[in-house]
C-alpha cells in the first residue's frame, strides 16, 4: 500500500492543482511536461522558476479551447503574486491607444470590441486576459505590427517600404532588423511551411517575402516586448501562435539576441508531437486531450 501511495502521490498533486486554480476545467484536459526531465509537474513548478526571466512566452494553436482557458489560468495566478504586463498576437500596434483607454476604463468593453478589427475568438479566448489585467491596473501591449502592411512586405519584400507613409513605418521594425535576426534553421521551417502551403498550390506566392512578412512579426512583437520590459521594468507574459516561439522561433531568438531571459511554453493536443521533441520545442509543454 506504500509503494502504491508513493506512485500515485505526484499525480493527485497535479490534478488537484490544476482542478484548484482553474476550477471549471475538467483536471484531465491538460497535462505539464517539463521537457528537459520528460517528467509530469504541477503549475507551481513553472512559477517556482518564472522569476528568473523577463519573458515568460505561450506559445498556443489558437482553436484550442483547453490550452487558453489553462493560460487564462496562468496568467490570473501569476498576477496573484506579482506585476506583469501581458503583450498579445491578437492586438495590432495601431490598436495601442484603443487598448489603453478601455484599460482605464474611458471606454466600455462594447466600445472597445467595437473599435478595433479582432479575430472571431477574441471575446472569448483573449479578451478574459485583457481583463485580467484590467481588473489589476496592469498594462496590455497590443504587439504585432498592424496585418495590412506586413501583408505588403510578404507581397513586395523590403520595396515595400518606400510605398508606406511615415506613420505606417513607425508601427513596423527598422528594415534591415527583418533578416539580420533571422535564423537558418528558423527561415528553412518557413520554407517548408510556404512551399507546401495550399495557396502556393493554387496562386504562386514568392516564399522568400513571406518569410519576411513572418520576420517582420517577429521582430515588432519582439521589439514591443522589450520596450515594454524598459519602460515599466515587469516581467512580461507574451502570448502568440507557438510557431513563432516553438524551437527557438523568430519571437524567441530576438528577444534573447537583445539581451533578454525567456521562459518558453508550449501547448498543443496530445500526440501532435514526438515525445523525444519535445526538450527542442519548449521548456515546458502543455499536452491537451482536445483542440
Amino acid at each position: 500500500m506504500k509503494v502504491f501511495y508513493n506512485r500515485i502521490l505526484p499525480f493527485l498533486i497535479v490534478i488537484v492543482s490544476v482542478f484548484g486554480l482553474f476550477g471549471q476545467v475538467s483536471p484531465n484536459k491538460v497535462q505539464i511536461v517539463r521537457t528537459k526531465t520528460l517528467e509530469i509537474v504541477d503549475l507551481e513548478e513553472i512559477l517556482k522558476v518564472a522569476h528568473q526571466y523577463d519573458v515568460i512566452v505561450l506559445g498556443e494553436e489558437h482553436d484550442n479551447a483547453d490550452l487558453h482557458r489553462f493560460y487564462e489560468g496562468f496568467v490570473r495566478e501569476i498576477l496573484s503574486r506579482q506585476t506583469i504586463s501581458l503583450s498579445l498576437e491578437m492586438l495590432e500596434k495601431d490598436q495601442q491607444l484603443v487598448v489603453d483607454e478601455y484599460l482605464k476604463g474611458t471606454i466600455s468593453e462594447s466600445q472597445f470590441l467595437t473599435s478595433i478589427v479582432h479575430w472571431k475568438n477574441f471575446k472569448t479566448d483573449y479578451l478574459p486576459l485583457v481583463n485580467l489585467l484590467k481588473e489589476k491596473q496592469g498594462n496590455v501591449v497590443a504587439a504585432n505590427p498592424p496585418r495590412r502592411y506586413v501583408s505588403q512586405i510578404s507581397k513586395k519584400g523590403i520595396s515595400a517600404y518606400k510605398e508606406l507613409s511615415k506613420e505606417a513605418i513607425s508601427f513596423l521594425p527598422q528594415p534591415y532588423t527583418i533578416e539580420k535576426y533571422l535564423t537558418k534553421e528558423y527561415k528553412q521551417r518557413l520554407v517548408e511551411l510556404f512551399s507546401g502551403s495550399e495557396q502556393n498550390a493554387h496562386h504562386k506566392i514568392n516564399t522568400e517575402f513571406m518569410i519576411l512578412g513572418q520576420a517582420t512579426w517577429d521582430q515588432g512583437m519582439a521589439e514591443a516586448i522589450s520596450a515594454e520590459i524598459f519602460k515599466t521594468g515587469k516581467k512580461v507574459v507574451h502570448l502568440n501562435g507557438r510557431f513563432h516561439s516553438d524551437r527557438n522561433g523568430g519571437v524567441v531568438t530576438r528577444l534573447r539576441e537583445m539581451g533578454h531571459s525567456v521562459l518558453v511554453l508550449s501547448g498543443f493536443q496530445k500526440g501532435r508531437e514526438e515525445e523525444g521533441d519535445f526538450v527542442k520545442i519548449a521548456d515546458f509543454v502543455i499536452l491537451t486531450n482536445d483542440r
